[in-house]
């Protein structure tokens, strides 16, 4: 599945950061303190899966949750003190995916975040896009059987497209995907990337979003 990008929402720092420290040594993760940060990150870059702590500044993990929801399906698993019947089932009404009661464990955390992982994600390895079969495990494209050749990039970005179906991209959040840290980009190279993939694939699957960025629609 590659190194998967997590993003923990929490508000007490000294969790916030053992949650990181730990996680960190197996997944690329980002951490925020506050429900409206959280939500501004979800909505401007992609994230595998999202830890989110139910009482949190501004706004509180369900109502964030709920906004999640509206645009994106990201999965999500709810850290709490919260107990009650109530309040777990609060939880999953707002899209949770699991809900883990504090104090936890860090083990229990890790096999419950790759349970997760596993089940959402496993399972894409190999995916149908009009005729073609796209191999998200190896980065691979095949048409009848064989080997269609696309630029690494062009295969990051189709990656990423078809992790976010139907979800505008933007190009500041393409260019972080598909661009290690120490390369330089720039948007022609990011057109040339497109027009392959559309030349391949078909220019209806991927629709430009003028100032913003791009859409997968998967058909």
């Amino acid at each position: 599945m590659g190194i998967m990008k997590l993003l923990i929402v929490e508000d007490d720092k000294d969790l916030n950061d053992t949650l990181s420290d730990f996680l960190g040594e197996f997944y690329e993760v980002k951490s925020m303190f506050d429900g409206e940060e959280a939500i501004n990150q979800v909505y401007e870059n992609h994230f595998d899966l999202i830890i989110l702590d139910v009482k949190l500044p501004k706004l509180n993990g369900f109502e964030v949750a709920k906004e999640i929801r509206k645009f994106k399906t990201t999965p999500i698993i709810f850290l709490t003190s919260l107990d009650r019947e109530k309040d777990i089932e609060k939880g999953f009404l707002s899209g949770a995916d699991d809900y883990i009661k504090k104090p936890f464990s860090l083990k229990e955390l890790k096999f419950r975040i790759d349970a997760i992982l596993k089940r959402v994600y496993q399972n894409q390895e190999k995916i149908n896009i009009n005729g073609y079969i796209f191999d998200t495990k190896n980065l691979e494209l095949f048409k009848d059987n064989q080997k269609i050749h696309l630029k690494t990039k062009e295969l990051k970005l189709l990656t990423l497209f078809l992790k976010n179906p139907n979800q505008v991209l933007s190009k500041e959040e393409i260019f972080k995907e598909i661009y290690n840290f120490d390369e330089v980009y720039n948007e022609n190279s990011l057109r040339t990337f497109i027009r392959s993939l559309r030349a391949v694939l078909g220019g209806e699957v991927i629709e430009t979003i003028k100032g913003v960025g791009y859409k997968f629609v998967k058909i």
